[in-house]
């Protein structure tokens, strides 16, 4: 079996972190983003609560690249295992932005409207990639 067929669940959990943490930079917008803060009882301007769950999904992000990375170095036993792992990891990325450090009430704000859903979506795609990695494929025999 060559290298990239023994390789694949390492490779798409790598690329997957990597992603998440692009997006989150790059392409998911926060309300902080858009000139959204909050003033404090000093009048001080401090970020929203949406701008740290985004803090996190880079952060779960990099997580899920880490274990790309070792699975890339495992056997394929363990790479079964640590695809486990990658998808509980997707599943805390679906659930930061839900329940764990939720974004704003407002359903108008663009934290709703482009951070929720990416980080939604490339949860799923994580805990995806998690599942498709812990299924044990095998080659079926032509006979002939």
């Amino acid at each position: 079996m060559s290298l990239p067929a023994r390789k694949w669940r390492g490779l798409l959990v790598l690329l997957l972190g990597l992603v998440t943490v692009i997006a989150a930079q790059f392409f998911l917008e926060v309300c902080g983003d858009a000139g959204h803060m909050l003033e404090t009882a000093k009048g001080t301007l401090v970020p929203m609560r949406c701008h740290w769950s985004e803090q996190g999904l880079k952060g779960i992000g990099g997580l899920v690249a880490g274990i790309g990375v070792v699975m890339l170095l495992a056997r394929d036993e363990a790479q079964r295992a640590l695809s486990a792992v990658a998808a509980l990891a997707g599943l805390l990325m679906i659930l930061l932005p839900l329940w764990i450090l939720p974004t704003c009430t407002m359903p108008s704000m663009v934290c709703n409207l482009s951070y929720k859903p990416g980080a939604i979506l490339l949860g799923a795609l994580v805990v995806l990639a998690g599942l498709l990695g812990m299924v044990r494929w095998k080659r079926v025999s032509q006979a002939a």
